[in-house]
Parts: C-alpha cells; structure tokens; sequence
C-alpha cells in the first residue's frame, strides 16, 4: 500500500507540474504565431484523437446514454468553449503568472456556488476563505491593473465560467467516469472551436514552425497526459491528498514564467498568490470532504473533472 500511495502521489504531481506547463507553452505558442481560437482547436481535436485511442485501448472507450451523452458535449461545446476562450485570451493581456493565479480561485467559487445551493452549511471558515480569496485577488492585480485590466477580467471570468462547469458536470455526471466524460467534453470543445473559428475567420492555421510544435505539446503535455495521471494518481490517494499535491501546478506556472518570460511578482502579489492557494486548497478539501459526506456512493470520483 505504502509502494502504491508513493506512486499515486508522484502521478497527481507530475499531472500538477505538466498543467502548470499549459499557459507557458500557449504564450510560445502566440510568440510563434498562433491564434488563439486555432491553438483551441488544435488542442482540443489532438487531444480528443489521443484520449480516445488510449481509451480504445484499454478498452474503456464506450457511449454514454444519449441524455449523458448530449450533456457531455455541451459541456465542452458550451462551457468550456467559454472558458478556454476567456483564458487563452486573458493571456494576451497580462502576465501567465497573473493570470493563472486569478484562475486558481476557482475552488474558492466553486464552494462559494456550493453554499448557495445547499450543499455547503454556512460557516466562519467559508466566509474567512471567501474574504481571503478576494483579498489575494486585489494584491496580485492592483499592481499590474492599470496596464492588464483587460487580462484580469477575462481570468477571473475565466474562473466563473469553470465554476459553473464544475458545479454542472459533478451534479449530472455521477455515473460517467472522469476519463470518459473528458474525452467528450474536448471533443465537444472541438467542434465549437471548429465551428467559432471557420464563421469568424479566426482558424487560420498558416502558423510557423514554433508555434505548431508548442501547440501540440500542449495537447500533449498539459492535457493528455496531464489528464491521464491524475486520473491514475487519484484512484489511489484520494481527493484530498490529490488537491494538495495539485498546488504544484500554480507554482510550476509561477516559476517557469519566472524563468523563461522574466515576469517577476511584487512583493504584495506574491502575497496575494500566497493567500490565493492557501485559500483555494482549504476550499477545496473542504468541498471534497462536504462532498463525500452528501453522496457516500461516490467516494472514488472527484468533485471536478481536470480539463486544464
């Protein structure tokens, strides 16, 4: 047991690192050429053709019923459409590090929304992690507002976005297994982006040699195999263990942009960010433990699916 929570626990963090790899290889990518509704779609299809034979091989790959079938989709032609969208986009406009510390409030929201419709009982600790996560939000942007404006809203509606997608998918999808329901949701992503980028014009892929190489490291890297561990790696230490080695992705995000793209926090912004994924992982364990207390019979899913 010893020798499978060693491994498991190296596979959610490896998965971390590699998703705190996604928003460093999309800023190569745009250097490289790339748009950002065409590096969606590149993503999202490789992806959907990778995670479907790697399900085809294990034999796992099936169809779901169709009213599951049809919300997996729309999940990914809908929400995470949106929310890929408003990401990608936001790093356009303000440093990764900036932006994936915004983003990270998500587990934050995401017990906020469980508040709101029962499935949270109200506390000091909920309003104190509340209070905390809006403060960090202050200190990592106050600084860089003036000229990112534009890039924080996008990531913090980025972050809404993929609140109401966690909250969705872990409410309606109890039956369908994490790696299953994530295929069809890329594939559904892909489609829109498909969709969106040939009406727009924006799916122009005459990108340069660079960019397409960082493009399908990102389907790759943070999403293939990003996914892939995590899955395995928290089939054996639990959700709780998993959320708390999943702070290496914020932190491999940090310092890698750190390293490669010189963008350095301010004092009082790496202050926010600390008190962000301080208040994100006691949100998130405490979501996870609230959520195995409602439905005792689901105890081995996650309360969100790791889409990146």
């Amino acid at each position: 047991m010893a020798g499978k929570g060693w491994l498991g626990g190296s596979l959610v963090l490896a998965s971390a690192v590699a998703f705190g790899f996604l928003p460093i290889f999309a800023r190569l990518a745009y250097s490289g050429g790339a748009g950002t509704w065409g590096l969606l779609f590149v993503r999202f299809s490789t992806a959907f053709v990778l995670l479907g034979a790697i399900l085809a091989a294990r034999g796992g790959l099936r169809v779901p019923s169709r009213g599951r079938l049809a919300t997996l989709i729309l999940l990914g032609a809908a929400g995470y459409f949106l929310q890929s969208s408003l990401y990608f986009t936001a790093l356009l406009y303000a440093p990764v590090s900036v932006v994936a510390l915004i983003l990270y409030t998500y587990p934050v929201f995401v017990t906020a929304a469980s508040f709101s419709l029962g499935l949270e009982k109200p506390s000091a600790r909920l309003l104190a992690t509340l209070a905390a996560a809006m403060l960090g939000i202050v200190l990592v942007a106050d600084p860089v507002m003036e000229g990112s404006a534009t890039g924080i809203l996008l990531a913090l509606g980025a972050s809404m976005v993929y609140t109401s997608y966690i909250i969705i998918s872990s409410r309606v999808l109890r039956d369908v297994s994490g790696e299953l329901s994530t295929f069809y949701v890329v594939g559904g992503a892909s489609v829109s982006f498909l969709v969106a980028g040939s009406i727009t014009g924006g799916l122009s892929l005459g990108w340069g040699q660079d960019a397409w190489v960082w493009a399908i490291l990102i389907a790759v890297i943070p999403t293939v195999l990003a996914l892939t561990f995590f899955f395995k790696g928290l089939a054996i230490v639990g959700p709780t263990r998993a959320s708390i080695l999943s702070t290496a992705e914020i932190v491999t995000s940090v310092a890698a942009a750190s390293a490669i793209f010189g963008e350095v926090l301010t004092p009082l912004q790496a202050l926010g960010g600390a008190i962000i994924i301080a208040a994100s992982l006691l949100a998130a364990i405490q979501g996870k433990k609230q959520t195995e207390r409602i439905r005792s019979t689901d105890r081995e899913r996650p309360s969100r699916n790791r889409n990146g």
